[in-house]
């Protein structure tokens, strides 16, 4: 029971909820999920189960792709439906498709973002979504964040759907706020679903419902060999050894290193037996590899 689950999340709950869920049903404790989706927000959720735990952070900073709906026209302290409204404005009159087009252009790349108040970063020790509740409201930093795409997939105004691929960290209802605030009239996000982190996508997952037990775990569960894309290394039995007491593994005990290979491997036996995560050190006397990751 050791890989990664790919979970439909249902609206409602939150990403803490759905690991609840499958530790009730399935008496596994050691499950954590591996980027929050809002309570409202649908989509795939990515479960670290047992040994993976140890992987989240990688999953963590893939780049995202979403789906969702905004409205113009409205401003709320939260930057989605589901706060405190604001402001209701008028919508331009010469807002078209390829007006707004235009005004997403300019949110493409790397920028900057200021992460809304109702939100779970922590700042002075405590959550930003919890200073909001008291009603207060503090500076926050800019944070810098890339966005690879927002396109717009159909409008029918007040409402707009819209697609956004993304670096991690990035705040798609505030996304949505600082295009309103570009426009004039303002906007929030009415509806989010995420459809990729990395290579995986909305297709692969299953729905939560069908988790009942330690079975239907199994049935699903990717192994930790297969969640990660990365370049492998096969190394020799002396140099297995080496690799489980931490020490570096030099070029004579490297069997076969996958071309291509940057930093971050897949480490394997010569059984092909998944042994961990190392990284690669390229020197003029050759490549050797660090342990970083040992699952034994």
């Amino acid at each position: 029971m050791d890989g990664i689950l790919l979970i439909n999340k249902l609206s409602g709950m939150t990403s803490h909820d759905v690991v609840d869920y499958v530790r009730k049903k399935t008496g596994i404790k050691k499950i954590g999920h591996t980027g929050t989706l809002d309570p409202n927000a649908t989509g795939l959720l990515i479960l670290c189960i047992g040994k993976a735990t140890r992987l989240s952070e990688f999953f963590i900073s893939m780049d995202k792709t979403y789906e969702g709906k905004m409205r113009l026209g409205v401003v709320s302290d939260s930057h989605d439906i589901d706060g405190n409204i604001l402001e209701e404005n008028q919508i331009p009159a010469d807002m078209t498709e390829e007006v707004l087009k235009k005004y997403c252009s300019e949110f493409v790349g790397e920028i900057e973002q200021i992460p809304p108040m109702v939100s779970a970063i922590k700042m002075g020790g405590k959550r930003l979504y919890k200073m909001a509740r008291e009603g207060l409201s503090i500076e926050r930093p800019p944070r810098k964040i890339k966005v690879y795409e927002f396109f717009i997939l159909k409008v029918d105004l007040p409402y707009v759907w819209i697609r956004v691929s993304c670096s991690r960290g990035t705040y798609v209802r505030t996304l949505c706020h600082d295009l309103g605030k570009r426009i004039g009239c303002g906007a929030i996000l009415t509806e989010l679903t995420r459809i990729r982190i990395g290579n995986f996508t909305l297709n692969n997952t299953i729905p939560l419902e069908s988790i009942t037990s330690k079975e239907d775990i199994a049935k699903h569960i990717i192994p930790i060999s297969e969640a990660l894309d990365l370049p492998y290394v096969i190394v020799s039995k002396h140099g297995e050894n080496i690799f489980y007491n931490g020490g570096k593994i030099l070029r004579e005990e490297i069997q076969e290193l996958q071309e291509g290979t940057i930093e971050w491997v897949k480490v394997f036996n010569e059984e092909n037996k998944f042994l961990g995560l190392a990284t690669i050190q390229k020197t003029a006397a050759g490549p050797y590899i660090v342990p970083r990751r040992v699952f034994c």
